[in-house]
């Protein structure tokens, strides 16, 4: 490949990169990513759950919350990158900030597979997150 085809290349893969963040955030935008924390912070609250009943593995545990906590600080990310319509920008703060938290969270249940009463505080603060999440997307 000639020097500017691979920088026009370069261009365009760094383009099609740099094009899962940021973006306007609608209000269409803004409900599914409301909804899918909704959703990773239920499947925490659930898995907390397994470990408060003995019904989990300490490796299952700790593997799934990590993969959810990634998940959780990648949507934080990617909210907080974005541009806000008119009268999005609270809303669209506080979805970052209650994803980062449901992160934070998932990465305690992760760090402590095996804590009991850990998982209780967890689940109990995922599902605190997983109800405002819904009620930010209700919101609009």
């Amino acid at each position: 490949m000639t020097g500017p085809r691979r920088v026009a290349l370069l261009v365009v893969v760094a383009l099609l990169a740099g094009g899962c963040r940021g973006g306007a955030m609608t209000e269409y935008r803004f409900s599914k990513d409301a909804a899918s924390l909704q959703s990773l912070a239920t499947e925490g609250s659930v898995l907390a759950d397994g470990v408060v009943d003995g019904r989990t593995t300490s490796a299952f545990v700790r593997t799934h919350a990590q993969e959810l906590a990634s998940d959780s600080d990648k949507l934080a990310s990617v909210v907080a990158s974005a541009h806000p319509e008119a009268g999005l920008g609270e809303k669209t703060n506080r979805l970052a900030a209650l994803a980062r938290q449901t992160a934070a969270q998932l990465t305690r249940l992760a760090d402590h597979p095996s804590d009991e009463a850990g998982a209780a505080r967890v689940r109990s603060a995922l599902n605190d997150a997983a109800d405002a999440a819904e009620r930010l997307e209700k919101s609009l």
